[in-house]
């Protein structure tokens, strides 16, 4: 009996431990170690007795998962890999509105992505047509993101 008992504990821990480590092994080992607990119990005691322990094991089962996740929620920001910061109000970057209408120059092919030169400053560029050649003249058209879209100077 007291086999039984410490295979059904031990395959609970597992189970608990497989919410704090990676991997599903624990999580594995944990239940094959309860069902050959469970089929111990009932190749010595009656069916009775065997539905019993199962229905027992399942209620510790799903309380110690309750209790793992609880605790696993209540542990958020304290060096783990779980964000509990609202991110509200985050912004990716964006592109430089004030620059729309300016010209530039390409520094770097556009293929269609690549980079202008405005102001002396360089700037991650798309072109709205396509394939534009090193030194070209360019105007910003708008943006996307933190690219600007440029257009040929004809």
């Amino acid at each position: 009996m007291a086999i039984i008992l410490l295979l059904g504990i031990a395959g609970i821990v597992l189970i608990f431990l497989e919410f704090f480590l990676p991997g599903a092994v624990l999580a594995v080992i944990g239940t094959l170690t309860l069902l050959i607990s469970l089929g111990l119990f009932f190749a010595q005691y009656p069916a009775f007795w065997g539905i019993v322990y199962m229905l027992a094991m399942l209620l510790a089962v799903f309380i110690i998962c309750k209790f793992a996740l609880w605790r696993v929620k209540r542990s958020q920001g304290k060096g783990n890999f779980y964000h509990g910061e609202d991110q509200s109000g985050y912004q990716a970057s964006s592109y430089d509105q004030n620059l729309i209408g300016k010209d530039g120059i390409v520094a770097t092919e556009l293929k269609p992505a690549g980079h202008i030169l405005v102001d002396g400053k360089l700037y991650q560029a798309l072109s709205e047509t396509g394939f534009i050649s090193k030194d070209v003249s360019v105007q910003i058209v708008g943006g996307k993101g933190s690219h600007l879209i440029v257009r040929q100077r004809q």
